[in-house]
């Protein structure tokens, strides 16, 4: 039975709450805010029976991917355009970082294997290998929680999210074509097109360790030998589901993005891509996002993040964990020892994740997997692309894409790391920072401070003075980004 019978009162009631913005947002606390946020947006979308259906945001197009991850072709690999032709390495600094990096992390994951060859990290990276949202993404809300939602999907009973999760992807088919760099585990002074590769000195071969299988978990070593490294497309989808589902479940976002940079990094675990095709592949699963969100908000994502919230509310009141679901979170204590937690270290992620702050830590080390920042290049102002925004319509409902593009501006990384000129700002997005924060407003509505969950614990994303978002002309910046006018409530 659906919960909104009269679709026709809806309306008008949502246009009554409308004009009472301020009275309702001084009195919600920052949970019911999302929840109002994703209510609102699925009744802002349905129509009226015998009406048009409501405006839709202005498309986004799809994100040019070879363009966005060019700087890798003029920077540091040269791809080879012939079959007789080779690659060439146009950086040797940079490159011989990426591939050393590859091999300590690929040695780590290695060590104290088994008699079948088989150590814990090894496992996980297999499972994620197998390219499926309802293996990798559940654990990153916890053993309790990440339960629940595997459940879910494994019963049928959460659908939108399945779906979501099936639509929102990006493919890496272009990319890969325009960059054809070998990957670790093979000769690499072999081309994809069998020329030579100019490898400026570097070694053709790398002291790869490879993985055997894991009951039916594969490394596909033997179907990725004409499949450029870079970017990688496990990476990519790993990012599109991840931030999707820290942008739905944004309370948990520094333990989501962390997983999911987990996820990437498990790649160089098997020993089948570099830190920099990580990186470029977080740059297109953002991007993907970008688009996805201002696309489908309200006809995909809202519906999908209330099924999600909705089903873990009620998964945690019959059990005695809480009658919503911040509060169940904080009686599974799921942003500290209760949630998503990982011991396993190398050169990168040097700590272990047991909680916000080191969840957020780690998340920014594999950002840039600490590649050196070219300080010619540093201090450039962030402007955020189109479509970021939107990613935070749920963390923060009360605030408008200006606002909101603050948030992002003030939690980005500092421009001059690689890949950052022609990511057009994905490459810079702090996720695991940007959609958990306290932010501050000032009596004119723009944003004065961010406070990020390494720096402070938090119980989800705030909004101090949520008062005074609609002053300044901030509401005018939804409809110059395109967002439909239609927009959620705040609190």
């Amino acid at each position: 039975m659906t919960p909104f019978p009269n679709l026709s009162a809806v309306v008008v009631s949502a246009l009554a709450r409308a004009r009472t913005r301020l009275r309702l947002r001084a009195r919600a606390v920052a949970t019911a805010a999302i929840t109002a946020a994703i209510t609102a947006a699925v009744l802002a979308v349905a129509p009226i029976p015998g009406t048009l259906p409501h405006a839709r945001a202005d498309q986004l197009p799809n994100p040019d991917w070879v363009a966005l991850l060019a700087d890798y072709e003029k920077d540091y690999w040269k791809a080879p355009t012939s079959a007789q032709d080779g690659g060439k390495v146009l950086d040797k600094t940079v490159m011989q970082r990426d591939e050393d990096l590859a091999v300590a992390i690929n040695h780590k994951g290695a060590e104290g294997a088994d008699a079948e060859g088989l150590t814990p990290q090894r496992k996980r990276a297999l499972v994620d290998s197998d390219l499926l949202p309802r293996e990798t993404m559940p654990d990153a809300l916890g053993p309790v929680l990440g339960r629940y939602m595997s459940e879910g999907i494994n019963e049928h009973k959460l659908g939108r999210v399945v779906d979501l999760f099936r639509f929102n992807v990006a493919s890496t088919y272009l990319s890969k074509r325009a960059a054809m760099h070998p990957r670790p585990y093979l000769d690499r002074s072999v081309s994809t097109y069998n020329g030579v590769n100019d490898l400026a000195g570097l070694p053709a071969t790398l002291d790869i360790k490879e993985s055997p299988s894991w009951g039916d978990h594969i490394p596909g070593y033997s179907t990725l030998q004409k499949n450029s490294s870079y970017p990688s497309g496990h990476t990519t989808m790993a990012y599109s589901w991840g931030v999707a589902l820290a942008g739905m479940i944004p309370e948990l976002a520094p333990q989501i993005m962390a997983r999911t940079s987990e996820a990437g990094n498990n790649r160089i675990v098997l020993g089948v891509h570099y830190p920099l095709d990580i990186m470029g592949g977080r740059i297109g699963g953002s991007a993907q996002n970008g688009q996805y969100w201002h696309n489908e908000f309200g006809t995909s994502v809202a519906p999908a993040a209330r099924q999600l919230r909705d089903y873990l509310t009620a998964r945690c009141k019959a059990d005695g964990h809480g009658a919503t679901l911040k509060a169940c979170i904080a009686d599974l204590k799921a942003t500290g020892e209760g949630g998503y937690t990982n011991g396993f270290l190398d050169p990168v992620a040097d700590e272990p994740v047991t909680d916000q702050a080191s969840a957020v830590r780690v998340y920014v080390k594999r950002m840039t997997y600490g590649f050196a920042q070219d300080k010619t290049e540093q201090g450039r102002p962030f402007t955020a692309p189109r479509g970021a925004a939107d990613v935070l319509r749920l963390a923060y409902p009360q605030l408008h894409a200006d606002q909101r593009n603050a948030i992002l501006a003030k939690t980005a990384l500092d421009s001059g790391y690689p890949l950052w000129k022609s990511s057009d700002g994905w490459q810079r997005i702090d996720w695991a920072k940007a959609l958990c924060a306290r932010v501050t407003l000032d009596t004119n509505g723009d944003v004065v401070k961010v406070e990020t969950a390494d720096e402070t614990r938090l119980d989800g994303p705030t909004v101090v003075n949520a008062q005074y978002a609609d002053r300044g002309g901030h509401p005018a910046s939804d409809a110059a980004a395109g967002e439909n006018g239609a927009a959620p409530d705040g609190p």
